[in-house]
């Protein structure tokens, strides 16, 4: 079974005529540990080596400021400080911290940027340490307030961005296609993926939901939107006969019936849909759906015991 998703609002764009200078473009390659990729129609004198350098700078300054796995990021540098200690927020940081900051207290702390020790000490991290004691900074989201540029660290947590860095590194992608006056094109890193207008023939960009079963697809169509996938059902492993998850559930979720494996996210930016696909994870089914609900968040969850189920703003998109 096929189930075709149509947002309702829909760039309109004419078809190009025969002729004009646009040129087919695929490009892509690795990085932040997965891979990319670039589909797009550029103009015809560009060079596929001017839109790969666009997006390896694009790349090389997100790591550069937000990968934990880099010791020299300045989000490493941060979480080294002594209580008390501050950093100066570069735009992207500051902006990537506040979409946190929202959807953080959207979901009463499901998404927990705060949780980066608990997330190596389960083996997901940087520094795996499964002697560790229990990650104790639940709370300490609550204190990322920056003062200004200023981020004080406040509490004894580590910080940890990924939940969203890489949404966000996939509109900043988009943006770079855009400066360079491409705006046919489909982005991607690593399942999560921005459309921009539609091909010249003003068909969609059609992007499938990664699925657990070939019975039931999901298929979208991706312009103007972007798409985000957040689960365990590549990282997890059983240990005594429970899950162990790199998403840390809220203490308070709600696992409804059926065993989650995944919640994909349709939003006008994939930062925002990479923030809630991971809080509505984090939140069991049952809260997920009523979060989703309540923000009006275009939301599948994906089981692997049952059939998927989509939020209300979702429904609205089934063709």
């Amino acid at each position: 079974m096929l189930n075709l998703l149509i947002p309702h609002d829909l760039p309109q764009t004419r078809p190009e005529r025969p002729g004009q200078a646009l040129q087919p473009l695929r490009l892509g390659g690795s990085t932040m540990g997965t891979d990319w990729s670039v589909t797009c129609h550029a103009p015809r004198a560009m060079q596929a080596d001017t839109v790969r350098d666009a997006a390896d700078n694009v790349f090389a300054d997100i790591i550069r400021q937000m990968s934990t796995w880099e010791p020299t990021s300045l989000i490493s540098q941060f979480n080294r400080l002594p209580i008390g200690g501050a950093i100066t927020l570069p735009d992207a940081f500051a902006h990537v911290l506040e979409i946190t900051r929202q959807v953080a207290a959207a979901t009463d702390g499901a998404l927990n940027p705060c949780l980066g020790a608990e997330t190596s000490r389960l083996g997901f991290g940087p520094a795996s340490d499964p002697s560790a004691p229990r990650d104790t900074a639940r709370d300490a989201w609550r204190t990322l307030a920056p003062t200004g540029a200023t981020l004080t660290r406040n509490a004894p947590y580590q910080l940890d961005l990924s939940a969203i860095a890489k949404g966000h590194a996939v509109d900043r992608l988009a943006a770079a296609l855009r400066g360079l006056g491409i705006t046919r094109f489909l982005a991607e890193i690593g399942g999560e993926f921005v459309g921009g207008d539609p091909k010249p023939d003003s068909l969609p960009w059609w992007v499938d939901i990664e699925t657990l079963s070939a019975a039931t697809r999901w298929r979208v169509a991706l312009c103007g939107k972007a798409l985000a996938t957040s689960g365990d059902y590549r990282k997890m492993r059983i240990e005594h006969g429970q899950h162990v998850s790199h998403i840390t559930p809220h203490p308070a979720a709600m696992p409804g019936t059926g065993d989650l494996a995944s919640v994909s996210v349709l939003h006008d930016s994939c930062a925002m849909a990479d923030a809630w696909a991971t809080g509505l994870f984090a939140s069991g089914s049952a809260t997920g759906l009523t979060l989703a609900k309540q923000h009006g968040i275009a939301a599948l969850f994906q089981f692997r015991d049952r059939a998927a189920e989509a939020s209300n703003a979702l429904k609205l998109m089934q063709d």
